[in-house]
């Protein structure tokens, strides 16, 4: 029984301590929280599995904890399959004729480090193919100077040298769904070959959205800031919001 105990105190500390270092980053803020509650959770099953063998209701629910911790490690590594599948290059994404580049946090100053790396790759991407055109794509967020196109347009053609007239703004959205939404019902992209870029991460979610919203399912990753323990977060943040997608049926 102790040693029970010690493994869930343990693990507790495993999750907690992470957490309050991703704290004070509003881009991975969330997967911070995350792994708080995690660890709140293997604190409260340690409580639990110390007083078990004096009261039924510690029993019951330490076996509960068990039942769905193991629930949440299983249903993890199927999610992060399937978003580290996801994370490559769609060989049709080089036809499109319309790209959509998801917006992420911006600074007050310029954007965050892991939507440079989407803006490259969109410049990139406009490089090798003349004539297609990239629809930047996210509103402004509560804790953001103007809306994170706006900016991104703005980084892309000061500071990447893009041509500003093949650059178009889609400037209301809050989330991913709204992305691709949006664009779609702006720029009627119906009848275009699309593509997508994001975060490699990201990537599979992104794909899957754009497909229920009737536009083709084709990725282009860029690559995120080498920081190992940022990337954990941000995959921590990703499988929450993949899990609601799988839930909501909007995945398959």
């Amino acid at each position: 029984m102790k040693k029970q105990v010690i493994f869930w105190a343990v693990l507790a500390a495993l999750f907690a301590v992470p957490g309050l270092f991703f704290l004070p980053y509003s881009t991975v803020r969330f997967g911070g929280l995350f792994l708080g509650a995690l660890g709140a959770g293997c604190a409260a099953q340690a409580v639990c599995v110390a007083l078990s063998p004096r009261f039924r209701i510690a029993h019951v629910l330490a076996w509960l904890g068990r039942v769905l911790f193991a629930l949440f490690c299983v249903s993890f590594v199927c999610i992060q399959g399937l978003i580290i599948s996801g994370e490559r290059a769609d060989p049709q994404a080089e036809d499109a004729q319309y790209v959509l580049v998801l917006g992420a946090h911006i600074l007050p100053d310029r954007p965050s480090d892991a939507l440079i790396e989407r803006l490259k790759t969109a410049d990139a991407y406009l490089t090798a193919h003349p004539n297609a055109t990239a629809i930047l794509c996210g509103g402004q967020g509560p804790n953001e100077p103007m809306p994170e196109s706006h900016m991104m347009k703005q980084y892309m053609v000061e500071t990447l040298g893009t041509d500003p007239d093949r650059l178009l703004i889609e400037d209301q959205s809050h989330n991913t769904i709204q992305n691709i939404d949006n664009a779609k019902a702006l720029f009627s992209l119906e009848n275009y070959r699309c593509a997508v870029i994001s975060s490699d991460f990201h990537l599979a979610r992104a794909r899957r959205l754009m497909a229920h919203a009737g536009l083709d399912p084709y990725g282009i990753p860029a690559p995120v800031p080498d920081v190992p323990l940022l990337d954990a977060a941000s995959h921590m943040r990703e499988y929450c919001s993949t899990l609601g997608l799988l839930v909501s049926g909007r995945y398959f």
